[in-house]
């Protein structure tokens, strides 16, 4: 009785977590929103002058964008690794937590590549917080997955050792972005959304609950 008791707490604490998490993604992703202001026409209020203040805006929506992706991305990944996590434990919710501080610091590390464009250090800082919160999928997959700790007992071995490096390789790429703003700050936006397909292409290789 005692023992099914402490699963009952575990699942009901792995329910909370996601719940949390997938409001947390909800919130930051408000937050890019909010940041899109209204153009400003100078000149006769005409659709022509509307067209140019619009397209007078491409770097915030090209921002917007990319921002709403990584976020995107990041909860598509999260959700990956806890279609498999079937408990949880004290220790998997400080790491998700963790997790979470990146990404409500992706609309702030937006803005200031929104403001401050030009400069390789903007770039630095984006891409710095998609590092953190890249790194700390695998550590929560590790944790969870040693001894089979909080996983299902069906994941193959393949999928626990590409889970375990998956987020080592998202946080190299966005970390080898930087150099690119050095050259041309709006490079490491295109590697930003190289990104995907990448993962993709891999996940399809090595991500199988099989084999």
């Amino acid at each position: 009785m005692g023992e099914d008791s402490d699963a009952a707490v575990r699942s009901k604490g792995l329910e909370r977590l996601l719940g949390l998490t997938d409001d947390v993604f909800a919130f930051a992703i408000t937050l890019l929103v909010l940041e899109l202001v209204t153009p400003v026409v100078v000149g006769p209020l005409t659709n022509s002058s509307l067209a140019s203040a619009l397209a007078g805006e491409w770097p915030y929506f090209l921002d917007y964008l990319v921002s709403f992706w990584v976020i995107g991305f990041q909860w598509l990944g999260h959700h990956h690794v806890f279609r498999y996590i079937k408990r949880s434990d004290e220790r998997l919710l400080m790491l998700n937590l963790l997790f979470l501080f990146f990404i409500v610091l992706i609309p702030f590390a937006t803005r200031v590549l929104d403001s401050y464009e030009s400069l390789p250090l903007a770039v630095a800082v984006y891409a710095l917080v998609q590092v953190g919160a890249s790194l700390i999928i695998p550590l929560i997959w590790r944790y969870a997955s040693v001894g089979r700790r909080l996983i299902d007992e069906r994941v193959s071995q393949r999928m626990i050792r590409w889970f375990g490096i998956r987020g080592f390789v998202i946080a190299a790429m966005f970390a080898a972005s930087m150099p690119f703003a050095f050259i041309y700050s709006r490079l490491p936006v295109v590697w930003w959304l190289a990104i995907l397909p990448v993962i993709i292409v891999l996940d399809r290789r090595y991500g199988r609950e099989t084999g």
